[in-house]
């Protein structure tokens, strides 16, 4: 029995080891949101924006996070993708980088599926926009 939880063990840890360097490959910033709105993930992509780091993020209420982004107009899309009212949503909107830099950021909340394809929370995509001069 100890062979197989030893096993499971480490077929557990390479699975998550290989997750988290997909999502740390990615130059988005991912936020990945529970039903309750808290913060499950914050990747590097996230820091790399807004200057905050997971250990300050995660498991904080999004909404009440403190960085670039003008979360509030996130509110309403964030809702409809949890509810299953939208399968997508994207916004565009004026921010802030963690360098206090002005820029466009493309926010996407797509739903996070759990077994059964319920919505078990959402994933945020956060892309610098270009500018136009």
């Amino acid at each position: 029995m100890n062979d197989e939880l030893r096993s499971r063990g480490y077929e557990l840890n390479s699975s998550n080891s290989f997750l988290e360097s997909i999502l740390t490959s990615l130059r988005s910033g991912v936020v990945v949101l529970d039903p309750d709105l808290r913060v499950q993930i914050w990747n590097a992509g996230a820091v790399n924006l807004w200057g905050l780091r997971p250990d300050e993020a995660v498991g904080a209420y999004f909404f009440g996070l403190d960085f670039g982004l003008p979360v509030q107009p996130l509110h309403a899309p964030v809702k409809d993708v949890l509810g299953s009212r939208t399968e997508n949503a994207t916004v565009v909107l004026p921010a802030t980088s963690r360098k206090g830099r002005a820029l466009q950021c493309r926010v996407s909340a797509s739903p996070l599926f759990g077994r059964d394809r319920e919505v078990t929370g959402v994933i945020l995509f956060m892309d610098e926009e270009p500018v136009a001069a």
